[in-house]
């Protein structure tokens, strides 16, 4: 029994270091707002948008706020909706086909707490048609990635897509009316990061669209690069800050200068993640189909065939030195 636990032992500290574990970055790491995933002729898609507006805070917009909403589109009521993504993906490859299409919408009451309100979009599905193999090697196609999608689309009385037209054209026109800059205040206006002019604030939000990714144009191979976790590789991309609709306000007073932001906003983060080993070129990621689990499992078979010898002989070697400093007492 002590020669079988002995051996145990000394095979489970050889071979643990060898088993892959989930990575710890990815749990301490912000889940990304765009995330594409692959695995063997699939692509995964989920994307979490964070919205929030202060504008209520300013003076002259006590009254605002955005609709509280909750609505979802899944399943036969999402068919529209998947049709006009697949269409904007097709622009990039006429052959991607979305599937499994599933959104949510929900935004929260103005808190007088937070200062805050926040509207959620989340919204996944998958893409088919983009993948090609050959023999034991995959290629997959992400020119699609930066889609944008251009039309109104509503979920029952919700609209999900130009928000900027629906619900915050009233709230532009009022910011462009308070413009009067002096020495003491300078006010700025921005559009997804853009500096725009009071005159053409209002336009400009008008044809604000949520379901728009053409920040990541980029192709993956200039993204950043890292290895979450020996199961897969992940390249990372910052596609905006601080998007959506900015009226600022600098203020010097005593000498000192304070700058306060109000309207929507939102940032747009993204990754990429892989079978372990892939490579990119350009948006076109290759990897092998049988992927690293099975490389792994068999190399982990082979090694613990192998430290299972090694234990066992290294417990022999104990023994005999045992053996004989009892045999010189």
């Amino acid at each position: 029994m002590l020669r079988t636990n002995l051996t145990a032992i000394v095979l489970l500290s050889l071979i643990a270091p060898l088993i892959p574990t989930p990575g710890v970055a990815a749990a301490s790491t912000p889940n990304a707002q765009y995330s594409v995933g692959l695995t063997n002729g699939a692509v995964s898609v989920s994307l979490i948008l964070n919205l929030l507006q202060n504008a209520t805070l300013l003076s002259f917009e006590k009254s605002f706020t955005l609709p509280l909403v909750h609505v979802s589109a899944v399943g036969s009521n999402s068919t529209n909706l998947a049709q006009e993504l697949q269409g904007a993906l097709r622009s990039k490859n006429p052959k991607a086909q979305v599937n499994n299409l599933n959104l949510q919408v929900v935004s929260s009451s103005w808190s007088n707490k937070t200062a805050t309100q926040w509207l959620n979009i989340s919204l996944s599905f998958s893409v088919t048609g983009v993948s090609t193999t050959q023999g034991e090697t995959a290629r997959t196609d992400l020119s699609w990635k930066s889609f944008a999608v251009s039309s109104d689309y509503p979920v029952g009385n919700v609209e999900i897509n130009r928000i900027g037209e629906k619900y915050l054209s009233g709230l532009a026109a009022d910011m462009g009316v308070h413009s009067g800059s002096s020495s003491l205040i300078q006010i700025f206006y921005h559009v997804n990061g853009r500096p725009i002019d009071s005159t053409q604030f209002q336009s400009a939000v008008n044809n604000m669209t949520i379901l728009d990714f053409s920040s990541f144009e980029t192709p993956v191979s200039k993204w950043q690069q890292s290895q979450v976790s020996v199961t897969g590789e992940t390249w990372s991309f910052t596609g905006g800050r601080g998007l959506g609709m900015v009226y600022t306000q600098e203020i010097t007073e005593g000498g000192q200068l304070s700058t306060a932001a109000y309207g929507l906003f939102y940032d747009l983060t993204g990754t990429v993640t892989a079978p372990y080993g892939a490579q990119v070129a350009g948006d076109t990621v290759i990897f092998a189909t049988g992927g690293f689990t099975e490389v792994a499992m068999v190399g982990i078979v082979f090694s613990t065939v192998v430290l299972w010898s090694g234990a066992f002989l290294f417990e022999r070697r104990i023994q005999g030195k045992t053996g004989r400093k009892k045999t010189q007492r």
